[in-house]
């Protein structure tokens, strides 16, 4: 054998690198039609989700921004809802005005299923659990209050004298029971329960 033969041999093996360079150039080609049609298909459906008049949503620097609505305060207030990871996976910032100025609040959580699955919960059903759930806070003329749903009380004068204010309040078929305690520096606690509806 010559060794002309023997190269011909050896690199017979071989294949051109041509025809790899051609499939790597298709499917940078194909990679990029696909996020083209992505890119379409996701501006048609925020146009039409948009257009549906349901929830409503603004652009924002950071991408898509949910507006829901939800109960704050002792009235329903709009809020803007910016997801702090993919799919609700570190719950959502609720921002919001309250007299005149920006307020920012947190929230989150999962569900799980007889399974044991855990789902993150969507922002409308973090507000809803939020809205379930009653507030209180002291205001600056040093007037304690209580919210729940719309409803405002105004609590500062039901302390007992271990600082403890207990009360019933129902929205729709639902009553809950609160116990409020005054931590002594404006601050308070507050215990939430189911209570029975009375006909």
């Amino acid at each position: 054998m010559t060794n002309s033969e023997r190269y011909k041999q050896a690199f017979s093996a071989l294949q051109s690198s041509r025809h790899h360079t051609w499939e790597v150039e298709e499917m940078a080609l194909i990679q990029k039609k696909h996020r083209k049609n992505i890119a379409v298909a996701a501006a048609v459906a925020c146009a039409v989700v948009v257009g549906a008049g349901g929830t409503v949503y603004a652009t924002d620097l950071g991408g898509i921004q949910e507006k829901i609505s939800m109960w704050l305060y002792g009235t329903q207030t709009e809020v803007d809802v910016t997801e702090n990871g993919e799919n609700g996976y570190g719950g959502y910032t609720f921002t919001y005005m309250r007299d005149g100025e920006i307020e920012e609040i947190g929230g989150g959580g999962v569900s799980i299923d007889e399974d044991g699955n855990e789902t993150w919960l969507s922002a409308d059903e973090v507000a809803a659990h939020m809205s379930e759930s009653a507030d209180v806070e002291q205001d600056e003329n040093g007037k304690v209050w209580v919210y729940y749903y719309d409803q405002k009380i105004e609590i500062t004068d039901s302390f007992d004298e271990n600082g403890v204010c207990s009360l019933t309040l129902t929205h729709e078929d639902k009553a809950i029971y609160l116990e409020i305690t005054s931590n002594g520096n404006g601050e308070y606690s507050l215990s939430q329960t189911p209570a029975q509806v009375q006909p």
